[in-house]
């Protein structure tokens, strides 16, 4: 993977596999169209800033910015393949769905859909710079970038297609909801359900995939 905007694909998926962004936009829907378009856009909002200000740390500490690391993307691609085969690892092993739902997440979950506009901007641009591990995501994507050697117009352009990838089950929902409303909510319900049922699968397989992929892409580059 040469390019640097394939490179940042496997972070991006990764992102957007988390069922949080999914289930939040999902919620959040109920409180009517403007409020779930501002949730979206404050999503975007919020992981094109992590992604920004983690390049800009970046390019801060790593020498030779502006020139080509193709070592120290090769380590990141190894160690990050190696991470996602231990996870699916690990999600193959466990008995029991990835990411059970408990009673606070359902709770938090319920108050989306009671939003007012204010705070329905507040909880998009938190969900967007994420938790832990979409930090983490951001901070190998943004790593990358600046490992890349590209110019800063084109850092730019990188970072908008990592957030498009890693955001795109909060904006492509929401644009179905802006388009067809009650209808979308009905489909994207039904596969909120579906992928519930079917979560092991649509974890294990990915990362196993994504795992070999990025593992061996960074050999054939180190040798």
């Amino acid at each position: 993977m040469s390019s640097p905007a394939l490179q940042l694909i496997p972070y991006a998926l990764v992102a957007a596999m988390s069922p949080l962004g999914f289930a939040a936009t999902l919620a959040v829907m109920g409180s009517g169209r403007l409020k779930a378009l501002a949730f979206g856009c404050a999503f975007i909002v919020g992981q094109l800033m992590a992604c920004g200000f983690l390049i800009v740390v970046g390019a801060a500490t790593m020498p030779d910015h502006g020139a080509r690391h193709p070592t120290l993307q090769a380590a990141l691609e190894i160690a990050f393949g190696v991470a996602l085969l231990g996870l699916a690892v690990g999600v193959r092993r466990h008995r029991q769905p990835v990411d059970r739902s408990n009673g606070r997440s359902k709770a938090a979950l319920e108050r989306l859909g009671r939003l007012q506009l204010k705070t329905a901007l507040a909880a998009g641009v938190l969900l967007g710079i994420g938790g832990p591990k979409r930090l983490v995501l951001s901070a190998l994507a943004a790593t990358s970038i600046a490992a890349s050697g590209v110019s800063n117009a084109q850092e730019l352009a990188l970072v908008a297609w990592y957030t498009a990838l890693a955001t795109v089950l909060v904006w492509a929902p929401i644009i179905g909801f802006e388009l067809f409303g009650e209808r979308a909510v009905a489909t994207l319900a039904a596969g909120q359900r579906w992928m519930s049922e079917h979560q092991r699968q649509l974890v294990f397989y990915p990362l196993i995939l994504l795992g070999l992929i990025l593992v061996g892409d960074g050999l054939v580059t180190l040798l």
